[in-house]
């Protein structure tokens, strides 16, 4: 039996599954909880199988430095955007018509190209979109952009490189059309209004409504 550190081999993994009775690597028992957290990555309704998940974040830090001073000052001004990117890929399934027992599985089809095609236009859909990682969980976010890579020699196989950036919430407009825009107009105007009264009606003329 392998060690904690040791990965298992081939031969021992069948042998593992063979003991246990599972038939896929998910279901053994061999101390890797983390499987049981892994989820299909998904971008809107656009499947596709992961190679690689980078998250870039951190705090946005203005460094302070001065003169005749060794000390610095860090001013912490926030949390950086989140931002992830990912090697995606997809393949072609071998199985097919009735040995296909994933036939309503995009991701498991004799052809690629519809569930490339799918992926391609919601990456280039206007707007955030619900992000699925297999083990980062969910965010939402907008692609900055994307690159599809298809080569000669790899046959029925492409490669997504994506990035994606934290879509977050937008910013207060301060219109007049606000809560405070409006509360401030009505104020304005009252005091407007009693000054005018108070001067007499020919004040109270030349009030701007």
């Amino acid at each position: 039996m392998a060690s904690p550190t040791t990965p298992f081999q081939g031969q021992q993994l069948a042998q593992l599954a063979s003991a246990s009775g599972a038939s896929t690597i998910l279901e053994l028992k061999s101390g890797i909880a983390w499987r049981q957290f892994l989820r299909r990555a998904s971008f809107g309704n656009a499947q596709f199988y992961v190679d690689t998940v980078t998250r870039d974040s951190g705090r946005r830090i203005v460094l302070h430095e001065f003169p005749k001073r060794d000390a610095p000052y860090a001013e912490d001004m926030g949390m950086r955007a989140r931002e992830i990117t990912i090697r995606g890929y997809l393949i072609v399934y071998p199985a097919t018509g009735s040995q296909n027992q994933f036939a309503n599985d995009p991701l498991k089809q004799a052809s690629y190209l519809d569930a490339r095609d799918a992926l391609i236009k919601a990456l280039e859909t206007e707007g955030a979109q619900t992000l699925q990682t297999p083990l980062l969980g969910q965010l939402v976010v907008v692609c900055s952009r994307y690159r599809i890579t298809e080569e000669d020699r790899l046959g029925g196989y492409c490669v997504f490189d994506m990035t994606f950036n934290e879509y977050g919430q937008a910013p207060a407009t301060g219109t007049r059309n606000s809560v405070a825009g409006v509360t401030y107009a009505a104020q304005t105007l009252g005091t407007t209004t009693q000054s005018g009264i108070t001067n007499g009606l020919s004040s109270a003329g030349a009030i701007n409504t």
